[in-house]
């Protein structure tokens, strides 16, 4: 959840530097913002769709009930603002304006995974803790299917700390790691170049 959180942040980063040196007609920044809104989307769509309902049917307090909606309604406005930096980005609106619609973009995100991190992460755990948390990664593989490895996996250890990464990759398989080492992380890093 971090590591996803953290690269989201990290495209946004990137996207706005791409916005003020007037690259945003490079395939690579393009293939940035594609990977990022696909990745957003996936990320929120599958909250909402397999998290949030079983933390929603195991709560009980009118207080944990608000988080969750506050959730809901933070991943509604997002989709706003989503919507305005994708026609700006498809349309080549005027730079200043992208940008304020990026810097908007950002500062929500930044808002909503704070939020997330610091008051529902604790929610999931303590009411529907392993389980919960098992039927969001079974929901993003069905999302993801091939690309939960090849895409999700590369994208959110990208620039990730390198105790981060180690850790996710200490989850994977020998075969994982190998194909990460040799072949996914490579492939990704020959996509974005010019994205950073």
């Amino acid at each position: 959840m971090y590591l996803a959180h953290d690269a989201c942040m990290r495209d946004l980063i990137r996207l706005s530097a791409a916005v003020a040196e007037d690259r945003l007609g490079q395939r690579s920044v393009r293939i940035g913002w594609e990977t990022f809104l696909r990745q957003l989307n996936r990320h929120h769509s599958t909250e909402d769709a397999a998290l949030w309902p079983l933390v929603r049917a195991a709560a009980d307090d009118p207080a944990d009930l608000a988080i969750l909606d506050e959730m809901e309604a933070e991943h509604e406005g997002i989709v706003d603002l989503l919507s305005k930096v994708e026609y700006g980005v498809a349309n080549s609106v005027g730079a200043q304006r992208l940008r304020a619609d990026v810097d908007a973009l950002a500062a929500a995100l930044d808002t909503h995974f704070t939020h997330e991190e610091q008051v529902a992460l604790p929610l999931i755990d303590r009411t529907v803790g392993g389980r919960g948390w098992a039927a969001f990664g079974e929901e993003m593989r069905k999302r993801n299917g091939t690309r939960a490895i090849t895409e999700y996996l590369p994208w959110a250890l990208d620039d990730a700390p390198a105790e981060s990464r180690a850790k996710m990759l200490g989850f994977m398989p020998g075969a994982v790691r190998g194909l990460y080492r040799f072949v996914l992380e490579p492939r990704y890093v020959s996509r974005r170049r010019g994205w950073v």
